[in-house]
């Protein structure tokens, strides 16, 4: 005798892939800078330094204060994250530049998410975008990790994924790839 098992699915929110699908026999270059920084040893702790006053004016431009831990993540690795992006510019072409665009597209695809206009930039309602930035800096983070575990190179240690992703956004936030630049609105 045999069974039928039905499976219904409903209100599907993400991909769901049944086969070994190619895309997850690539490689990707936020992989290889994630294994490269996490094997530097960051500033010990006892001397962790003080944000400089322009990130620290960039944090309460974004209303983004229940975000400080991960910029208190990225200042104990600061030092070693351009050594980091230059290994990988050695191995990956462009490798930075790739980098750094996926993470601004994924702020745009945030963005989106959210409804706020950004496109022209007279129309960004930044009052809307204070409002809803920790849920921002949420969904960047949230992409990144999706690239992360999508790929065949995916570091091996949760921890390393984790401190790597905040160092990395964090990064992009001190550079103004992702969120707003106080002088720009």
């Amino acid at each position: 005798m045999s069974t039928v098992n039905n499976v219904r699915i409903e209100n599907v929110f993400s991909d769901v892939n049944f086969n070994q699908s190619n895309k997850y026999n690539v490689g990707s270059a936020i992989n290889e800078l994630l294994s490269n920084l996490t094997h530097r040893q960051p500033q010990t702790m006892q001397k962790r330094r003080t944000p400089p006053a322009d990130v620290i004016v960039k944090i309460k431009h974004n209303h983004l204060n229940k975000k400080q831990h991960i910029i208190r993540q990225y200042l104990d690795y600061s030092s070693l994250i351009e050594e980091a992006y230059d290994d990988i510019d050695k191995s990956i072409p462009f490798g930075k530049d790739t980098i750094l665009r996926n993470l601004e597209n994924s702020y745009f695809k945030a963005l989106d998410n959210f409804e706020i206009e950004y496109f022209i930039k007279e129309e960004l309602d930044l009052e809307v975008l204070r409002e809803k930035s920790g849920a921002i800096i949420d969904f960047i983070i949230s992409d990144l990790k999706k690239t992360i575990y999508e790929s065949n190179n995916t570091p091996e240690l949760q921890e390393h994924i984790d401190i790597g992703v905040n160092v990395v956004v964090a990064h992009a936030f001190i550079e103004c790839v992702i969120m707003e630049k106080p002088d720009d609105t």
